[in-house]
């Protein structure tokens, strides 16, 4: 028997049952046990969400939070996020010496694309998208034309995405979200694919939109240069 003191009342209770987890190959399993003279009897396994469900059960207090517009579908482990196109700065440390000169546009404003971001705890992939209406689940989605995304559009991101503790996940995707605008683009990598069709390649292409702007010719971003994939919405959820 267990004497239990929540903030507005104290109850006694008995152990009657235990759940296990079991990890491996970055998969989680659980199991549910009865317990009977203090020793458990067999389990039955039950899944991820059937936990879930059994801590956020009705009686369960949760406080209710506003779903941010920027959010398409969200989970306590992963976050969709929508980015409109907007002008707001783009930053550069790059390298390579042959391409320095985008080290010069570094920190003007640019028209950026509308970007599709899936965001864990773990890991940022982004994507472009042609409209900026809210994606369905049969949008096609596009490159990122940036360095620093790997081909399967995995970001690579700056130490300090490591550094967010949030424990809601959506202010967590917020945080990395402005870490990714607030980031600096940099290397190259061996066999990246074409993320842009501009005929003078992707650096040019954010030196004349950087040129473009500061001469006052704002224009939306030019969603034909975009590289689309054989992904959708629905694809990346499923």
């Amino acid at each position: 028997m267990l004497n239990i003191t929540y903030p507005d009342k104290k109850m006694s209770v008995q152990l009657s049952h235990a759940m296990l987890f079991y990890q491996g190959g970055g998969n989680t399993l659980a199991t549910v046990h009865k317990i009977q003279d203090n020793k458990l009897l067999a389990g039955k396994s039950v899944s991820m969400q059937d936990v879930e469900d059994l801590f956020h059960a009705e009686h369960q207090k949760q406080k209710m939070i506003l779903i941010p517009p920027e959010i398409i579908a969200w989970s306590r482990n992963e976050v969709m996020w929508f980015e409109k196109s907007h002008i707001r700065p783009m930053f550069f440390n790059v390298p390579e010496t042959s391409r320095q000169y985008l080290n010069k546009i570094s920190g003007k404003n640019v028209v950026w694309p509308n970007l599709l971001f899936r965001i864990s705890r773990s890991e940022i992939y982004c994507w472009a998208v042609k409209s900026n209406r809210k994606p369905t689940l049969d949008t096609v989605l596009c490159r990122a034309p940036f360095t620093n995304i790997f081909n399967d559009s995995r970001v690579c991101p700056p130490t300090q995405f490591r550094e967010i503790h949030e424990e809601n996940m959506i202010e967590f995707a917020r945080k990395a979200v402005d870490l990714f605008f607030r980031g600096h683009f940099s290397h190259l990598y061996g066999n990246m694919e074409q993320s842009i069709t501009y005929s003078r390649g992707r650096d040019r292409f954010w030196v004349k939109m950087a040129t473009d702007l500061e001469k006052g010719k704002q224009k939306p971003f030019p969603s034909k240069y975009l590289v689309q994939t054989e992904l959708t919405l629905r694809r990346i959820l499923s």
